[in-house]
């Protein structure tokens, strides 16, 4: 092992070190002799083993240093091998740049991306969210998509969906985006289908037709979909995303079977709120309904598309926890944007994934 420092602030004042990898968190450091400042800059270029550097500093052991500052996310390891050729170096530059913020001297940068690559994900959707999150999901480098649609390119779609254009009008979507994602990046493997989700049995077929590691649901009719999503996707063990727009309130959530709650569990406590708050809008008979119309405009459809796709890399990558696991994330579009959280409770009698996570808690 070669431990290498990462790219750091460090100022000096006295005897302490101020020292940040991320801006928004700072570390003091006392270094009364100057040993700890010695050490990082012998760290730097990650050419000397820890006995080298327990010696080049003149200590007699430098592992429970470098424990602490591996502890702190500040080292890697110089002589863990690429997996990458020089073209796949700088295709993946900024990826491998971020993930920078989550490796260590045991997991490599090159690792989170290689999971990507190996990595295959259904999305069931191609209008305005889900062209955005499939655009997302090829930057990031994942290796197969599999893009379900029913709808034809119209030119009403191109106020936020920009993978088509208007030579494209009357022509299936879930084709013409996968011919913009071949030609965005020749390596993805991509198919396609047109055609409409009308139960669970529809999910699960193309679930074991494509056999995925994720599923994105980026449809919202008929209103039954996210349920028969969800039963499909509970059933497989595969986790799903789930994002849409209400009015001008965004909204994204994410189930993890066998360990997250479930949307039959927030059905369930839907029924159970509806004894409370909630009754009269059970008991009250509708004599108006609000018309189904898409509000969701290019920075809308972008933004919520780039979150989707961020918790698809936390699922996909395990680079850190799911974060609208069993919980709604809400933006406000219609004023600063800010974020709110909405969890719901895993319902221990749910009858869809109930037994899967007593499966994992076994």
């Amino acid at each position: 092992m070669l431990p290498r420092l990462k790219s750091l602030n460090v100022l000096a004042s006295g005897d302490e070190l101020l020292v940040s990898l991320d801006p928004k968190v700072r570390v003091r450091l006392a270094d009364p002799d100057g040993t700890v400042l010695t050490l990082l800059r012998l760290l730097r270029d990650g050419t000397r083993s820890p006995d080298e550097l327990a010696t080049d500093v003149g200590i007699d052991d430098v592992r429970p240093v470098l424990d602490q500052l591996d502890g702190l996310g500040w080292l890697e390891d110089a002589s863990r091998p690429s997996s990458f050729d020089a073209h796949d170096t700088e295709r993946y530059a900024s990826n491998l740049a971020f993930f920078d913020a989550f490796t260590t001297l045991s997991h490599g940068r090159d690792e989170l991306q290689e999971r990507l690559r190996s990595a295959h994900v259904l999305v069931l959707g191609a209008g305005g969210l889900g062209s955005a999150v499939l655009m997302n999901l090829a930057g990031l480098g994942v290796g197969a998509l599999t893009v379900v649609d029913q709808d034809l390119v119209e030119l009403r779609n191109f106020a936020r969906q920009f993978t088509y254009t208007e030579a494209e009008i009357g022509q299936p979507k879930a084709d013409r985006v996968a011919d913009w994602l071949r030609a965005f990046d020749t390596s993805l493997r991509v198919e396609s289908h047109r055609r409409r989700v009308e139960s669970t049995d529809d999910v699960a077929a193309l679930i074991v037709a494509t056999r995925p590691d994720l599923v994105v649901s980026a449809i919202d009719e008929p209103d039954e979909v996210d349920r028969w999503v969800n039963q499909a996707c509970v059933t497989a063990g595969v986790p799903f995303v789930r994002g849409g727009l209400a009015y001008t309130q965004g909204l994204y959530w994410s189930v993890d079977p066998g360990r997250s709650a479930c949307r039959e569990c927030l059905e369930r406590h839907r029924d159970r709120l509806a004894d409370g708050i909630d009754r009269e809008i059970v008991d009250r008979p509708r004599v108006l309904r609000q018309d189904r119309v898409n509000r969701a405009i290019g920075p809308v459809a972008g933004v919520l598309g780039g979150l989707v796709a961020m918790e698809a890399l936390r699922f996909l990558t395990r680079l850190s926890e799911p974060i609208a696991a069993g919980r709604y994330q809400l933006l406000d579009f219609a004023g600063s944007c800010e974020t709110r959280t909405d969890a719901w409770p895993a319902d221990p009698e749910c009858p869809v994934c109930a037994a899967a996570r007593a499966q994992v808690a076994a």
